[in-house]
């Protein structure tokens, strides 16, 4: 009965094979050809220098590479869950080497750890246990798979013999009666090169310009991007269609090397990927460029409305100088003026009168008062 550890496994997101290819030969077409070739093309300029401790060699490789392939789906090369203990078992290596394999088969891009080993939670270990698995962790899952610019290399390194499947003529059917190049070329005069598309050129040429174009971008002439750029400048793109095309592909899992061998080809690749779900009509920038200028949009009519704003508040202030400063001004101060001064005069008047009607009375009580005192005065009286 197999074991229970072979009944228990964490399940994936939906998407987490979104963007990771699958490999098209099958485990031992993919560890003795795509991993051996990957491995002379750029382990020893790409993949050594970036890996943290040490290296690999190429038998080592392959050797743990065929071991994982026998634990991936045989149709695509997913869901390949060994752990580090089942492939040094299988290898005879040590679980060093089998990790220095893992990294080096993520650098040559041609595996992708879509979810990586870690240990079991609480409640993971407890169900684990009742199923009676008692591992402690979560092997890292791998996907194992081709590398579209090492197929275009294996491809045009496979002879294909005359007699093949893949020719279409029989040699027997050949004609007997050639025209040589040579004596075309005599009598008909050299062929001429045909001129760059102009367009094209143009185009590569603000793209080589442009900051944030890629290195490898530089790496040729415009004469020589202008064929790859005819169709794409002819639809109307730009430089930062080219950008975002590239940081598409990126972002859908796909690598691209720092100096690609043959860039003209990457970016035709890129193209038939792109054109694969849109047209050329639909640039990949398009709508960065149409969030841009609304954005723009909105902060020029930002800008007016504060222009207009300043403007009625400077109107409105010289108005209110004007008008600080006219005729009626002065006149409006001036009729102020007199109701002043004639509610002044009025007051004034009013308490003269009231002081009048109060000292009346006091001064007939002093008179009174006079006649009185003379009537007790005994000098008058003599």
């Amino acid at each position: 009965m197999p074991a229970p550890s072979v009944f228990v496994g964490l399940e994936l997101d939906a998407d987490a094979y979104a963007g990771v290819p699958c490999w098209s030969g099958g485990p031992s077409y993919w560890a003795h050809t795509t991993v051996a070739v990957a491995y002379e093309l750029r382990y020893a300029t790409e993949v050594q220098p970036s890996m943290c401790n040490g290296g690999i060699g190429k038998k080592t490789l392959i050797v743990i590479a065929a071991a994982m392939a026998r634990y991936a789906d045989w149709s695509t090369g997913r869901n390949c869950r060994p752990t580090n203990d089942q492939l040094a078992a299988a290898t005879g290596f040590c679980e060093r080497t089998i990790q220095r394999a893992h990294e080096c088969l993520r650098l040559l891009g041609v595996a992708t750890e879509v979810l990586r080993g870690r240990q079991r939670t609480y409640t993971e270990r407890m169900a684990s246990w009742r199923m009676g698995d008692r591992h402690r962790g979560w092997a890292s899952v791998w996907a194992l798979h081709d590398n579209p610019q090492i197929n275009r290399v294996i491809h045009s390194l496979s002879p294909h013999l005359e007699r093949s499947p893949v020719t279409t003529t029989s040699p027997c059917f050949r004609s007997p009666i050639t025209t040589h190049t040579g004596a075309r070329a005599r009598h008909h005069g050299a062929a001429r090169r045909r001129a760059p598309d102009e367009k094209g050129r143009r185009l590569a040429s603000r793209w080589r310009a442009d900051p944030d174009t890629p290195p490898w971008a530089r790496m040729y002439t415009t004469g020589s991007w202008a064929g790859m750029l005819a169709a794409p400048a002819a639809a109307g793109w730009t430089p930062a269609d080219l950008t975002a095309l590239v940081a598409d592909w990126l972002g859908t899992g796909h690598w691209i090397p720092n100096a690609p061998a043959r860039p003209i080809a990457l970016l035709g690749t890129l193209l038939a990927w792109h054109t694969s779900h849109n047209s050329l009509s639909d640039r990949p920038a398009a709508l960065d460029e149409a969030r841009e200028a609304q954005a723009r949009a909105a902060e020029q009519a930002r800008a007016a409305a504060a222009k207009q704003a300043r403007r009625e508040h400077a109107e409105g202030r010289a108005r209110g100088k004007a008008a600080a400063t006219g005729p009626g001004r002065a006149a409006a101060f001036e009729a102020l003026a007199t109701a002043r001064k004639r509610a002044a005069h009025r007051r004034t008047t009013a308490a003269a009168a009231e002081q009048a009607a109060r000292d009346e009375p006091v001064a007939h009580a002093r008179r009174a008062r006079r006649g009185a005192n003379d009537f007790y005065r005994r000098d008058l009286w003599r």
